[in-house]
């Protein structure tokens, strides 16, 4: 009976340790989009958690293929920074418990109902970081990190010819090469080495609660 109970208390450990570190595996970084006036896309990518509980510090956004008149939002401390092939924030902090959004706004090239995927790279401190950069199939499994992507919405495209950058940042010409791009290639290490790290430590807290099992199974044999 004593040996029984200690080896679900043992178990109990584990599967606890187990569901805290697959969490953050089980959430993922969104994006959602909506129409604006003069053909205008606004989009927001929002997180759910920080990186092995080190909070947020940067986060880098692949722009879609054709993008232009990008433009950040900033808020919080966090300052937005557009290059020719991705927006970023950088500046603030964002507690590794809370859930925080990053909106901007583009015009888009491609057409109504279209799904557009957005590699993104999560920064934080200690030097951690999560890449959101892989396909989605539908069928995610619990430790992958899929890029965040969305449906473009219907938008009055004939005003885009005479208003899209009249007030926005310079325009981009930005490739969208899922898992090809700056973004992908720089984070799929980091993606992959999650992984391995997730899948090492499910491994050692399951051999440990069964040489626990084990051990007290003697015991208990020659009692």
């Amino acid at each position: 009976m004593k040996m029984s109970r200690r080896f679900l208390v043992a178990s109990a450990a584990s599967f606890a340790a187990l569901v805290a570190l697959a969490g953050p595996a089980w959430a993922h970084a969104e994006a959602d989009a909506t129409a604006e006036p003069a053909g205008r896309t606004a989009v927001t990518i929002s997180l759910t958690h920080g990186c092995d509980g080190n909070p947020t510090t940067g986060l880098r956004v692949s722009l879609p293929a054709g993008a232009t008149a990008v433009k950040g939002v900033d808020s919080d401390g966090w300052t937005s920074t557009v290059s020719a092939s991705e927006i970023s924030w950088t500046g603030g902090s964002l507690p590794a418990t809370k859930t925080g959004a990053f909106a901007f706004n583009l015009v888009l090239s491609q057409p109504a109902g279209s799904t557009v995927v957005l590699p993104t790279i999560q920064s934080c401190a200690k030097n951690t970081e999560i890449a959101w950069i892989e396909k989605g199939t539908g069928n995610q499994s619990e430790s992958s990190h899929p890029a965040p992507q969305f449906e473009v919405p219907k938008n009055d495209t004939a005003a885009v010819a005479g208003s899209a950058g009249s007030n926005a940042s310079p325009s981009t010409t930005a490739r969208m090469a899922t898992q090809t791009n700056a973004i992908t290639d720089e984070g799929s290490k980091t993606s992959t080495a999650g992984q391995y790290v997730f899948i090492g430590v499910c491994a050692v807290l399951v051999g440990g609660a069964g040489a626990l099992f084990l051990k007290y199974r003697k015991k208990s044999s020659k009692a």
